[in-house]
């Protein structure tokens, strides 16, 4: 699932997964950024592409290629990567279920949801749980589990028994500069997990 898209024909442009960078241009309504002023010239006309308004509507944008002008080119790209990643980052819903004042009802449902065969992203970290199941990022603390007497390694074996629970402690599926381009922010991952499989 790719939440933009890069239309150039450089087969080494180094932007996160979830960027889509191809040779062709769609107009679906996706993000869209068009490297270099000669191809957004053949895709839009000479009379629609301004040097300093480089927006083709509020969907398509595009800059120049490496070989044109490389500070505008590296500038560019790296806004466009940094727009696409806040929105991804402002888009996850979260929610720390605190278990100390959730209704017992509401807790034997996320229970019933966490065991059940929908398909899930579990992150542990060493005092949280986040779960995202296709809608939003659920937050559990570990150490509520060690207050209410609940044993929390019997609660991760429970989540990790679960076929239908991808889980990882490790964040290992992500390299450095895209965990950094995420602010390092622990709700996301999950969702970035979800969407990467």
């Amino acid at each position: 699932m790719f939440l933009a898209r890069i239309v150039t024909t450089s087969k080494s442009l180094d932007v996160p997964f979830y960027i889509e960078v191809t040779p062709n241009f769609n107009d679906d309504g996706l993000r869209t950024l068009v490297i270099g002023k000669k191809r957004a010239v053949e895709l839009f006309g000479a009379e629609n592409i301004h040097v300093l308004d480089r927006d083709i509507n509020e969907h398509v944008s595009w800059t120049y290629a490496k070989n044109e002008r490389r500070a505008e080119y590296e500038e560019d790209l790296q806004k466009f990567v940094s727009s696409v990643t806040k929105k991804l980052v402002s888009s996850v819903k979260y929610y720390f279920v605190n278990i100390f004042t959730e209704k017992y009802s509401f807790l034997k449902k996320l229970i019933k949801w966490v065991n059940g065969k929908a398909d899930k992203s579990v992150y542990i970290t060493d005092n949280h749980i986040y779960i995202y199941g296709g809608k939003d990022v659920i937050g559990l603390s570990t150490s509520d589990f060690e207050y209410a007497c609940i044993d929390s390694d019997k609660v991760v074996r429970k989540i990790k028994d679960n076929p239908h629970n991808f889980v990882f402690s490790e964040d290992g599926f992500m390299d450095e500069k895209l965990r950094k381009s995420v602010l390092n922010n622990n709700i996301v991952i999950p969702y970035i997990h979800f969407i990467s499989r």
